[in-house]
């Protein structure tokens, strides 16, 4: 006599079953990549999104790409060659479907990934160490904010700004009017609107010697325009005195403070890596 199957022996073949037959979530990947080596011999390297889906890195190493695509520190990445930091690269890269430059941001980093995967043959693990970091936190005992940081819960991004959208300190640019999930990402200057705190920490860890951890205990959206003197605009390592450094900065304009700290923090090891070959 044939045995019968209890009901959870055949609820646990149908979800072997159906897991068979789903196919996994496809990696998300650009249409089409060009990687070729720059022996320019120049120190400076730029890496922009584009409208129309479009990633450019010129002169740039790997690790720089690797920074890009995990959004991490250079602290965050150990082992590898040399050449990691001394070959240069240029990219050329296009997704179908993204007309906006902001909304391509998030997906140009994780089409990055694989990409890094294929051409360099990169393995990277995961392990997590214990770190010198920065704690992003709030400064002011009563929890309020400075002049140039304010929450923005709504998306509320249909009228002008409600924060100063200035031009950056030193120049004649006009000033920014930022659309809803767009921002300022460069040395001396951080402006965002409805933005997550998560995606300033990122770029913020970016000009700092240390990876920065969030220990706000703020959620939501925000909007906000800080600047600050980069350090290496300091001469005879004097600061220029008509500018703030970047602590001062967050301090006063956005009523946060980067205090140093140890904490565990994600370190990607390189375990393998090859110079890819010419397209």
């Amino acid at each position: 006599m044939a045995k019968r199957l209890s009901a959870a022996a055949v609820a646990a073949l149908f979800v072997a079953t159906l897991c068979a037959q789903t196919p996994p979530p496809a990696v998300p990947a650009f249409d089409v990549a060009s990687i070729k080596p720059n022996h320019s011999g120049e120190l400076e390297y730029s890496s922009v999104v584009q409208p129309g889906g479009r990633f450019i890195s010129t002169n740039i190493s790997l690790r720089m790409l690797i920074k890009i695509a995990f959004g991490v520190h250079e602290n965050q990445i150990a082992a590898g060659p040399s050449w990691i930091d001394t070959d240069r690269w240029d990219v050329s890269a296009k997704a179908e479907g993204y007309t906006s430059a902001p909304a391509f941001i998030d997906a140009a980093r994780a089409m990055l990934r694989p990409l890094l995967a294929d051409r360099f043959r990169l393995v990277l693990r995961h392990e997590p160490r214990e770190l010198p970091v920065y704690a992003l936190v709030v400064a002011r005992t009563n929890g309020g904010f400075g002049p140039n940081f304010r929450r923005n819960e709504h998306d509320d991004c249909t009228g002008p700004p409600a924060l100063p959208m200035t031009a950056a300190q030193g120049t004649t640019e006009p000033a920014i009017k930022l659309g809803c999930g767009a921002g300022v990402f460069r040395p001396g200057h951080l402006a965002g609107r409805a933005m997550t705190l998560n995606e300033l920490i990122v770029t913020l860890t970016r000009f700092t010697d240390r990876v920065v951890v969030d220990r706000t205990g703020l959620t939501g959206r925000f909007d906000w325009d800080i600047q600050w003197v980069p350090d290496d605009l300091r001469v005879d390592n004097v600061r220029p005195s008509e500018g703030p450094s970047i602590f001062d900065a967050f301090r006063d304009q956005a009523g946060l403070k980067l205090e140093s700290s140890r904490g565990g923090v994600d370190v990607l090891v390189i375990e393998h890596v090859e110079r890819p070959q010419s397209d």
